[in-house]
């Protein structure tokens, strides 16, 4: 009889049974801080709107050095794509109900504005640019907007509906040109890369000098992160290789000569929901139920319909926890330890 594998055990034999040293500052240990059942609170298709078969959970190390969090076992490169179905896009890349696409949309506006400050215009790079909201919105200020994007399907939008200039594929080895770009944009993008250290590396090959690299991540870091642990919605096991604080963040820009010039803890658009949807994971919900009542009929996974009692407590529920989220989110910042961390360094 076979022995069953573990969880947090490797799921090919061909995968090494440990991680390679931290690739933020080389550290050769780790700390494993918990266990994640699998899927992160997006179930795993095969098919648009199809629930794919289980697979073995997850664990999350952390490098007891700069603090860096990783995501074991790594899913292979060439297999992360079924984490990604088309459920995951939504229809015609639609992802949420009609108020909070209104909402999306004014807060891409409000981060355009934010590079728009910070960047002169000329060409831009958004690595992961979804449905191209944020890069129609840098074209409407006069910049020459470019993207980039996982697979087709990823950038249907933006290419379809927008009209944008976006690539699909491999953001290491697509052929841009070197020293061109003002500024490189990954926002909540860097995390879903196996090896970001080579992706900073190519952004720096991509910047003109004194360009801006503009990074937005989750931040394992946070009072949220600590508090809530595998409940924390910004998890996103396994989609989220790695998960960075400000000093693991600032370690690899450090190794590739990038100047931080601003930190931002405070996002509206992320961190009140990062509590709000934490809080409930954690009391038991059903795992990120709210998110999935946000969301168009064509991104739902059915939650609600599954589970109708937990539909209504989360009802019942929601004013006062919005309240405290509200509340928190403020504080978290004062404190420079918010449930995102943005960080603009420029390219020496």
């Amino acid at each position: 009889m076979t022995k069953p594998a573990t969880r947090c055990a490797p799921e090919r034999q061909d995968q090494p049974r440990h991680p390679s040293p931290c690739p933020a500052c080389g550290s050769l240990s780790a700390q494993k801080v918990f266990d994640v059942p699998s899927g992160g609170g997006e179930r795993l298709s095969e098919s648009a709107g199809g629930a794919g078969p289980a697979v073995p959970g997850f664990c999350v190390n952390r490098c007891p050095d700069c603090g860096l969090g990783r995501t074991w076992p790594a899913v292979p490169p060439e297999e992360i794509g079924r984490w990604y179905p088309q459920a995951y896009y939504g229809k015609e890349n639609v992802r949420f109900n009609r108020l909070f696409e209104t909402m999306t949309h004014l807060f891409r506006r409000r981060r355009a504005r934010v590079l728009h400050d910070r960047v002169p215009h000329g060409p831009v790079l958004d690595v992961g640019c979804g449905r191209g909201i944020l890069l129609d919105q840098l074209r409407s200020l006069g910049y020459e907007a470019h993207g980039v994007e996982f697979t087709d399907t990823a950038a249907w939008h933006a290419r379809r509906r927008l009209g944008l200039d976006v690539a699909a594929g491999d953001f290491l080895t697509l052929p841009h040109e070197a020293d061109r770009f003002h500024a490189v944009i990954f926002w909540h993008t860097l995390e879903h890369f196996p090896n970001p250290v080579e992706a900073v590396a190519r952004a720096r090959e991509l910047l003109r000098p004194g360009g801006l690299l503009a990074v937005a991540v989750p931040n394992f870091d946070s009072l949220q992160a600590r508090l809530f642990g595998r409940h924390w919605f910004h998890l996103d096991v396994p989609r989220h290789y790695f998960h960075f604080g400000l000093r693991s963040l600032e370690a690899i820009l450090a190794r590739h000569a990038f100047r931080v010039v601003r930190t931002d803890h405070f996002c509206l658009e992320q961190n009140p929901f990062g509590w709000l949807q934490s809080f409930y994971n954690a009391l038991g919900f059903p795992e990120n139920l709210l998110y999935d009542l946000l969301k168009a009929s064509g991104a739902r996974q059915g939650t609600a319909l599954e589970h109708p009692i937990a539909f209504v407590l989360t009802g019942v529920l929601l004013l006062p926890l919005l309240t405290l989220s509200l509340l928190l989110t403020p504080l978290d910042a004062a404190l420079r330890q918010g449930g995102t961390v943005e960080v603009y360094a420029i390219k020496e």
